[in-house]
């Protein structure tokens, strides 16, 4: 069992846990509270809020303790240097024609990509976990010249960047997270695209229009599940979505609710254990 500890405001517990099974594990932490991880071969380390330490604490010495290799070490973290020592290990990372970088790395664009500025902040979506990355791959293939865009509990906003770049004429974003919208709304001025973004703080029912020609969801499974029929609604008749923090063992889920969403898979692709998929209406 863990050993209680005073309340800071960030938590840190690191345990050994195999490869193959982090992304897993990942997947069913990711919820309210859980503001990070740092996985580093064989070794992962998962940061929560403080209100969420012991519920944390609980799922992995319970039902998750089957990931664990040996008893979880929790350490307190100020959460003021956390961020600071978070921000610096985030690199360049080319994910398809896009490559995204924070404002402390100012290196040539690489010939033929084109550059996203992202100050993460804390929020999903720097580049660096697959699920991103396979969007942003598919973005510049699927998003047409003019498109409106929506992107659903958009973080850092880098996906509704990659869709104007890639010819979208609007992306409007939501999130539940005031942080996101902050963090998102500064990242749209760092990328000269305040005039064309707009971020709204909620669900999917803040959503100021019905008719977007592609809408982006990197969520996870049971929300993109829940939200899918208005999603659905969401789209022009042709629209497409395009869904990813999902798991490779959630296809069939995933297929079963598209259909009964009325709606019908075009592509698919994934990385590593993680799978994306593009979906557009069908008649009802």
């Amino acid at each position: 069992m863990m050993v209680d500890t005073p309340t800071p405001s960030t938590i840190s517990y690191t345990f050994a846990c195999k490869e193959e099974l982090q992304d897993e594990l990942i997947a069913l932490l990711e919820n309210d509270g859980v503001s990070g991880f740092h996985q580093e071969d064989s070794e992962m380390t998962v940061f929560c809020e403080a209100y969420a330490a012991e519920r944390v604490a609980q799922l992995l010495d319970t039902s998750l303790a089957r990931y664990l290799d040996g008893i979880p070490v929790r350490r307190e973290i100020a959460q003021r240097n956390w961020n600071a020592e978070w921000e610096k290990t985030i690199q360049p990372i080319p994910a398809g024609q896009f490559r995204i970088r924070p404002t402390w790395h100012e290196s040539p664009v690489p010939e033929g990509m084109i550059d996203i500025i992202v100050d993460p902040k804390m929020s999903f979506g720097t580049g660096y976990h697959e699920s991103t990355r396979l969007l942003l791959y598919r973005i510049g293939d699927m998003v047409e010249k003019g498109d409106k865009v929506l992107d659903a509990g958009t973080g850092t906003g880098v996906l509704a960047f990659a869709a104007l770049l890639a010819g979208a004429a609007t992306a409007d974003a939501f999130d539940t997270d005031p942080l996101c919208i902050k963090n998102a709304t500064e990242n749209a001025v760092l990328n000269g695209m305040q005039d064309r973004f707009q971020v709204y703080e909620g669900n999917e029912t803040v959503a100021p229009d019905s008719d977007y020609d592609v809408v982006l969801a990197n969520i996870n499974r049971e929300a993109l599940r829940s939200m899918l029929p208005t999603l659905r609604n969401l789209l022009r008749p042709d629209g497409l979505l395009g869904m990813a923090g999902l798991l490779k063992t959630d296809r069939e889920v995933m297929r079963a609710s598209i259909e009964a969403a009325s709606m019908v898979m075009v592509d698919e692709s994934d990385e590593g254990e993680w799978w994306s998929v593009w979906v557009k209406k069908t008649a009802k």
